[in-house]
């Protein structure tokens, strides 16, 4: 009897009869790890089996990126972690961060984006088996208001007489410097939406500009004093 062979994969006989000392399985998935073992056939019977041998197929190709959050929202010096996954699952899952405009939003290379400055900045992960496959997500970064001042403090008016107030919104870089102007008697002195207080009877007021983002606030003491000769 011509000795043959059989062919063990992780424990489970998969060919047998074999008269070549070579064989091929076809039936495997990426990126998986085998264990094979061979045996000898004869007249004498099955031999033991050999040592293992432990084999890992090689990754899928890649057919797609998807990152993950797709949109972020960050202030000047906030950070957030992005996840790229990489598909199929049997693909390598390593990938490239970049980024568009690194004066707006850096990206390390697991992911971690900086906001640098205001603006819009896209970051993308590339497979690093297949530059033609990637995934992006949109940055927008954005400056808080941190405070707002007003001037003048104070002011005396005659009646019937206008003063113009001027915010100063901070920081300068602010992306939202808009502003709202409120009186705390409008019997006395009003104003409208550009700061322009008009005095209306003898007394005091408290003009307030509040601002749209963080509702910082300032204030100026408006004095109305009767109209010379009145």
């Amino acid at each position: 009897m011509a000795t043959t062979y059989k062919v063990y994969r992780d424990g489970n006989e998969i060919a047998n009869e074999l008269t070549e000392k070579s064989f091929t399985d076809s039936e495997l998935t990426p990126n998986t790890t085998y264990e094979y073992q061979v045996s000898a056939v004869n007249a004498n019977g099955e031999s033991e089996l050999s040592a293992p041998i432990t084999v890992t197929t090689d990754y899928s190709d890649p057919t797609a990126v998807d990152v993950s959050p797709k949109t972020n929202n960050l202030v000047v010096s906030g950070t957030r972690s992005l996840t790229a996954t990489v598909s199929p699952d049997t693909a390598n899952p390593s990938v490239n961060w970049s980024s568009s405009d690194e004066a707006i939003a850096t990206v390390s290379s697991t992911g971690e984006v900086t906001a640098v400055s205001t603006g819009t900045a896209t970051i993308t992960a590339t497979s690093t088996d297949d530059n033609t496959v990637k995934g992006t997500a949109t940055v927008n970064v954005t400056q808080p208001v941190t405070g707002v001042s007003v001037d003048p403090s104070t002011a005396e008016l005659e009646v019937g007489a206008t003063q113009q107030l001027t915010e100063t919104v901070s920081p300068s870089n602010a992306t939202n410097k808009g502003v709202t102007w409120s009186s705390s008697d409008e019997a006395i002195a009003t104003v409208d939406s550009t700061g322009l207080v008009t005095a209306v009877a003898e007394g005091s007021a408290t003009i307030t500009v509040t601002t749209d983002d963080g509702g910082k606030t300032a204030t100026s003491e408006i004095t109305v004093i009767a109209a010379s000769g009145a």
